[in-house]
């Protein structure tokens, strides 16, 4: 199912650019390493080369200034590099290398640098060659090399940059060096302008599907935190409240959270004489009694696969159904209400917990669900009259001596329940003109 981009609040925006920012470091820090690495080897094989073919060069004695060029750039380099990922050791650095404005100024300024690197070579190159063949030595290729590795800065425009500065370069040194004239005979595959022109348009085409991919990769890294933050806002929207499957499958469908109408169980459970029970209390020991009795609960419900949506002091309202059901709903809040009376029998009698009675109330029918407020703070809510008369269900519980009450609803939605009820007949509800069919499970 496609998801729609979310509309992030200020700290979640926050959060997306300080990993942006993160990750951009982190890719200077790989894509100096990768060049430094790959200096050295050039390094390390202009040297083996000259060991090895030595005799030759005593032989036909050539001038070599050229490789000593060669080595010492790309030592610079290899030094640079290690300067680099030392620096980026630094808070201060990162900040600088992550901050907007100077940030730019110092990434932009290292690939000029990179960039550069065969140029320099090229220009050198050519003042020790009797002819253009300079422009076939395989250090041009470094210009590809320069605008591959720029797509780690997840930046189009970068790559753009090293692939019309390659392009503009590369166009100057052939400028110069030809003085404008490709008429020179014999035509050679060096004095041809289809050559120069055609390796021109190449890096400035690499410049831009480099940037294409670096577009590419920066959008798939922001959808992965987006997703991250979409996960978040479940997690801390549900909190404890939702069992991990439920929370599971909101993730991979956030649109469950959207407002829909959907047909639900709704139970609100009410403690006995709440106010005169804790009247005498401070308020520590009213924390600590609500903690010990919901507890619980809560797992109850979380089992029975329910959301608690709202805790009202005294009591609390839960949903079965939403924002996900997992099919039989009413049987499920039936099953949780017993198993939650049970327990609070239980406890009471064995004194875990103060002598307590509750009352739960439980109807069925559609609802209207999904997140309320704005992008910087929302609530999970429900609405709709099957949660008011929930509620007035609960309050009969007091009149009849009970501690479930269900509605007609309930029962017939609650395929497989095995329990005996008293049909307590069709009671008005307030509110509500006409009347209801309620029954008495305990």
């Amino acid at each position: 199912m496609a998801k729609e981009k979310k509309q992030l609040n200020e700290e979640e925006q926050l959060f997306l650019d300080s990993q942006l920012r993160s990750e951009i470091i982190e890719n200077e820090k790989k894509r100096s390493m990768l060049l430094g690495v790959i200096s050295l080897i050039i390094i390390l094989l202009i040297v083996g080369l000259v060991f090895v073919f030595n005799n030759q060069l005593i032989q036909y004695p050539v001038d070599i200034f050229p490789v000593y060029i060669t080595l010492v750039v790309f030592a610079i380099m290899v030094a640079r590099a290690a300067a680099i990922l030392f620096m980026l050791q630094k808070d201060k650095m990162r900040q600088i290398v992550g901050s907007n404005k100077r940030g730019e100024i110092v990434r932009y300024g290292w690939l000029l640098l990179e960039i550069s690197v065969p140029s320099v070579l090229l220009y050198f190159y050519s003042d020790y060659m009797a002819d253009r063949s300079f422009v076939f030595m395989p250090v041009k290729w470094y210009y590809i090399l320069v605008i591959i590795l720029s797509t780690l800065s997840l930046d189009f425009w970068k790559s753009f940059f090293c692939g019309f500065v390659a392009a503009f370069q590369f166009s100057i040194i052939i400028f110069w060096f030809t003085k404008t004239s490709f008429s020179l005979e014999p035509v050679t595959i060096a004095n041809s302008p289809v050559y120069y022109i055609s390796y021109i348009i190449l890096l400035f085409i690499s410049g831009n599907v480099a940037g294409f991919v670096a577009y590419q990769l920066k959008k798939k890294i922001t959808n992965t935190y987006i997703a991250l933050l979409e996960r978040n806002r479940v997690v801390n929207l549900f909190d404890q409240q939702v069992s991990k499957e439920i929370v599971d499958e909101l993730i991979a469908n956030y649109d469950y959270l959207a407002g829909k109408r959907k047909f639900v169980c709704v139970m609100f459970l009410d403690i006995r004489n709440f106010t005169q029970f804790t009247e005498k209390m401070q308020p520590e020991e009213i924390i600590d009694y609500q903690n010990k009795i919901f507890s619980f609960m809560i797992e109850i419900i979380t089992k029975n696969h329910g959301v608690i949506n709202q805790f009202l002091g005294d009591g609390y309202m839960a949903t079965f159904g939403a924002p996900i059901s997992k099919g039989n709903d009413c049987l499920n809040a039936v099953t949780a209400a017993f198993e939650i009376i049970k327990s609070v029998n239980e406890k009471s009698e064995r004194g875990e917990i103060p002598k307590t009675k509750i009352g739960i109330g439980l109807h069925a029918g559609d609802i209207v669900a999904g997140n309320v407020g704005t992008s910087i703070r929302k609530q999970y809510s429900i609405s709709g009259s099957t949660v008011i008369l929930a509620s007035r269900i609960e309050d009969l519980t007091k009149q009849y001596s009970a501690q479930l009450l269900v509605s007609k609803e309930v029962l017939e939605n609650a395929d497989g329940i095995d329990c005996t009820n008293e049909y307590l007949g069709e009671i008005v509800l307030k509110g509500r003109e006409t009347p209801m069919k309620i029954y008495k499970l305990i």
